[in-house]
């Protein structure tokens, strides 16, 4: 399919965004309508006039009585750079703070609120006033709710880099700056569908969405009579599909709506066995397992609002949520690289890299040359960031711009037995690889050793996280492989015995094994 077909694609709509008051006869039938097709979110208005579009105390509690969430999004005035600035950012953000305390929004429970940017911005105009409009939100708005934005790929983008927002919403307008891009990365939380839509019934026109996150993720929210609120899903475990706190843990069972991950690229949900395919799935996306379908080896599933069928072999159960946590950062930065078809040296990549190095308090990024001209390998760099992602579980990782050094840690954390220490060092024939793990090798013509990595911190090595692990051999996922973040690179894959150790012959220094959760 084309890039226009793709976008275009309804498939799985639940969201509507509505520019009016649906207290009314109307409205009523118009939620009659959006009930009938699935749908279980709505997005209104803040603003910071009175107009019909903006919503009310009263239609929040008639919204939440029919049973549909609330996602409010703040507009007014954003289709002009003009109207972008700090000062903007700290009277819109005080207005939408008004607005949801006058309507019943919860606030310190999670629930968002998204702030539009509505027209096709320059890279310039993004990385000044529009960042600064969205520094001066996060520090009006604090910890009171999440944040969210709607806007073009070039501008959700830089703001997810920048940790600005959480929600990412894609506008219709898929010619905008960077969306194509955006869209194919699958960091977007929800995207609106062109075109516009009119329901033939109450007459009311309205904006279908696709969202790749379950309800809890999202921050909708509902009012009861009394005008308090709630968080959509509040207490649930539910998770980002593509980003978020890990859920699940190694003893979870076979019982119906368990939780299962995908351990392989290129599998697909279809509608049945070997039937039409409803959407391709990606490496750690997170299912709800549904059951088996009859006797066969396929699994019936859920993702989101969309449910099929997989083939149950390429699923896995949870592991430890720090493990988890590792996984997802490291999965979540191959998908911030465009799964491996970024290049370091372009915009947003090296200001990517630039995060990483900056971590570990290095003055780099993508594009950086030492003064004899050669490039500034960021692998290293990679990991430290990725453990830093991953938690608290892992603050007493050895961060690093060097494999050798935080594998050297690892070594002899083990002989001395520092259980405080999130990885311990191994040789390949000591323990066996699991998701999680970090594997060392020698790079170019090195031919270093276990027993040279534990007595020396200063030598050229590479480091991968293990992110699949299958009886003959272990894939791996890697920053600054052939410029970019990889698990498909030269030597991103090792082959294992027949015991499920790593086999000889593949130039690995040590096994680092991940410990973070094990009480012991």
């Amino acid at each position: 399919m084309s890039y226009r077909e793709d976008f275009g694609n309804s498939t799985g709509w639940s969201i509507v965004d509505v520019s009016t008051r649906l207290n009314t006869s109307a409205g009523r039938q118009f939620l009659d309508h959006l009930r009938a097709n699935g749908v279980s979110t709505i997005i209104r208005y803040y603003a910071s006039s009175s107009r019909p579009k903006t919503i009310t105390a009263e239609e929040a509690r008639f919204i939440s009585k029919e049973g549909f969430g609330i996602l409010p999004v703040f507009q007014d005035n954003a289709r002009d750079i003009s109207n972008f600035s700090r000062q903007a950012g700290i009277a819109n953000a005080k207005s939408a703070i008004k607005f949801a305390k006058r309507i019943g929004q919860p606030a310190e429970h999670g629930s968002t609120i998204l702030f539009a940017v509505d027209a096709d911005f320059t890279a310039p105009q993004i990385d000044g006033p529009i960042v600064d409009y969205f520094k001066a939100i996060r520090t009006t708005i604090g910890d009171s709710f999440a944040i969210g934005a709607y806007g073009s790929g070039a501008v959700l983008a830089k703001l997810i880099s920048e940790r600005l927002i959480s929600v990412a919403w894609i506008s219709m307008s898929r010619g905008f700056l960077g969306t194509q891009q955006f869209f194919y990365s699958d960091r977007w939380a929800l995207r609106q569908v062109p075109p516009e839509t009119n329901d033939p019934i109450s007459r009311i026109g309205y904006d279908r969405n696709v969202t790749r996150v379950h309800g809890a993720v999202l921050g909708a929210f509902q009012v009861d009579d009394d005008g308090q609120g709630t968080r959509v899903g509040e207490g649930s475990d539910d998770a980002t599909l593509g980003s978020g706190t890990p859920a699940g843990n190694s003893d979870d069972d076979d019982s119906f709506g368990a939780d299962r991950f995908v351990t392989t690229e290129g599998l697909r949900l279809r509608d049945s066995p070997n039937g039409n395919v409803i959407r391709d799935l990606t490496i750690g996306d997170r299912l709800r397992d549904l059951g088996a379908i009859d006797s066969s080896r396929w699994r019936k599933v859920r993702i989101g609002h969309e449910e099929g069928v997989v083939f149950e072999h390429y699923l896995r159960k949870p592991v430890r949520r720090e493990v988890e946590a590792l996984l997802r950062a490291a999965l979540d930065e191959w998908l911030r690289f465009e799964k491996g078809r970024a290049d370091e040296k372009a915009d947003p990549y090296y200001r990517y890299v630039r995060e990483m190095w900056a971590a570990i308090g290095e003055p780099y990024d993508g594009r950086s040359l030492y003064p004899d001209g050669k490039e500034v390998p960021w692998s290293a760099a990679f990991v430290s960031w990725v453990v830093r992602k991953a938690g608290p579980a892992y603050a007493d990782f050895q961060f690093a711009s060097s494999h050798s050094v935080f594998v050297n840690n690892a070594i002899k954390a083990r002989v001395i037995g520092r259980t405080d220490k999130p990885f311990w060092g191994y040789r390949i024939d000591e323990a066996k690889p699991e998701i999680g793990d970090i594997i060392q090798r020698n790079r170019g013509t090195g031919s270093f050793t276990y027993s040279y990595a534990e007595n020396h911190t200063n030598y050229t090595s590479h480091s991968d996280f293990v992110v699949e692990v299958k009886p003959d051999v272990v894939r791996v996922l890697g920053g600054n492989i052939s410029n970019t973040v990889s698990m498909r690179g030269d030597l991103q894959e090792y082959r294992l015995d027949a015991n499920g150790f790593i086999a000889g012959s593949q130039r690995v220094i040590a096994l680092l094994k991940n410990r973070a959760g094990i009480v012991s």
